[in-house]
């Protein structure tokens, strides 16, 4: 190899400068589109609905029976024939979820219940309060109430949609309401990508899970509650590991076999003499898709693709900083595995941000006030979450925001 002279080993420090530089000052929209266009999407799979909440529709969901399946009743009332005075008045009643062996010919009617079938040969329910009854040679007979409207209150069949309509597109996010959907349409089955499942790693000698703290040691705030920040991403935990600042160590335990989809690993994500990680991964020749985002706090957040095909999440030791990365960029990686359409961005105005100096992007807790503006609760420190206790979002500050400025929101969970 030939010599290199002092000139150009500078030129290559300035170099490499240059390029830290360059990555560190990608914005969170770069970096988001990075995550889109760099990682590899999940495999397929077929699910009970009920197990799929979280997940996103690979195939989109149609309905496999209209609804309602027959005609039914929507209100508490009669079942008639033709155009009345019904002069017979059956016996027996219509209820739901039980067969009725009436046959109505014109002029005769069935008390019916609300979600009832109505009986062949009805024309129409009426409700109640749209009726009266009074009784003819000790007979009942049923009227329309003079000053009632003419309508009708049966929920003919597919009226609310017919077999095959489709009733959510490939993308859509596996909702509470598209389970409920699922089931009313009688889809027992969804095809999936996720839901995600993540193996959680906090690492640092000093993280101390349980027993006295030691000099120097620092109490796990943050790993008993990760699991409910990443359900807001829609990932859910596999396990909680504590791992110390050891490379051999970390590269063992990267190499156990797992069935998680994601390694979120917490802390080893800098630059220091402590953090291995980014070595370790190229040494792994796993593939990195973001290397520090211009954010603050969250700076060191990393996004990798192992060589098994798990996404390696990097998230800063500190607290509030690991929380905010998270809910900054986790949507992203989970809408570029699962070919998730994404959702709606939260947008609020704050009252009371001075003008950001810089090339970070600044994420504060923030809280609504009245009138539907958002107020930041001031400095947040990041090695614990104390700031957020009241808040309900996290405000992302690009540079150059002030008072007034219309900002992306990150909700956090209740």
């Amino acid at each position: 190899m030939g010599e290199v002279s002092a000139g150009g080993r500078l030129d290559v420090v300035v170099s490499a400068r240059a390029e830290i530089v360059a990555v560190t000052r990608c914005g969170l929209e770069q970096v988001r589109a990075r995550i889109a266009a760099g990682l590899e999407p999940v495999g397929v799979r077929e699910l009970p609905v009920t197990e799929a909440l979280g997940g996103t529709l690979a195939v989109a969901l149609r309905a496999a029976t209209p609804l309602p399946r027959v005609d039914t009743a929507a209100m508490d009332g009669y079942a008639v024939a033709g155009p009345g005075p019904w002069w017979r008045v059956h016996e027996q009643v219509g209820y739901a979820g039980r067969p009725c062996s009436v046959v109505l010919a014109p002029g005769e009617a069935v008390r019916i219940a609300t979600g009832a079938a109505t009986p062949l040969g009805t024309t129409a329910t009426l409700r109640d309060e749209h009726i009266v009854t009074t009784v003819v040679s000790g007979k009942p007979v049923v009227l329309r109430a003079p000053d009632a409207p003419v309508r009708d209150d049966t929920r003919r069949q597919g009226e609310n949609w017919s077999t095959g309509t489709q009733l959510a597109p490939a993308g859509t996010r596996v909702s509470a309401a598209l389970v409920s959907a699922a089931l009313s349409a009688e889809a027992e089955t969804v095809t999936v990508r996720g839901p995600l499942r993540a193996d959680v790693v906090m690492t640092g000698d000093e993280i101390r899970a349980v027993g006295p703290l030691g000099p120097g040691e620092t109490r796990d705030s943050l790993g008993p509650v990760l699991p409910e920040f990443l359900r807001c991403c829609d990932i859910e935990s596999t396990g909680l590991w504590h791992l110390a600042d050891e490379r051999d160590l970390l590269r063992s335990w990267l190499a156990l076999k797992s069935h998680a989809d994601l390694v979120v690993m917490v802390g080893a994500t800098g630059r220091g003499a402590a953090d291995h990680l980014r070595t370790l991964l190229a040494d792994l020749g796993a593939r990195i898709v973001v290397d520090r985002v211009a954010i603050r706090p969250g700076g060191s957040t990393l996004v990798a693709q192992l060589p098994d095909g798990r996404v390696l999440l990097g998230l800063p030791g500190n607290p509030l900083a690991a929380v905010a990365a998270l809910l900054a960029v986790g949507p992203a990686v989970i809408d570029a595995l699962t070919l998730r359409t994404p959702g709606p961005t939260m947008w609020g105005r704050l009252s009371d941000a001075g003008v950001m100096a810089g090339d970070a992007t600044r994420i504060v807790p923030v809280q609504q006030q009245t009138g539907g503006v958002w107020r930041s609760t001031g400095p947040a420190h990041t090695p614990h979450l104390a700031g957020l206790i009241g808040c309900q979002a996290l405000a992302v500050l690009p540079p150059g925001t002030g008072r007034g400025t219309l900002v992306e929101l990150l909700p956090l969970p209740r």
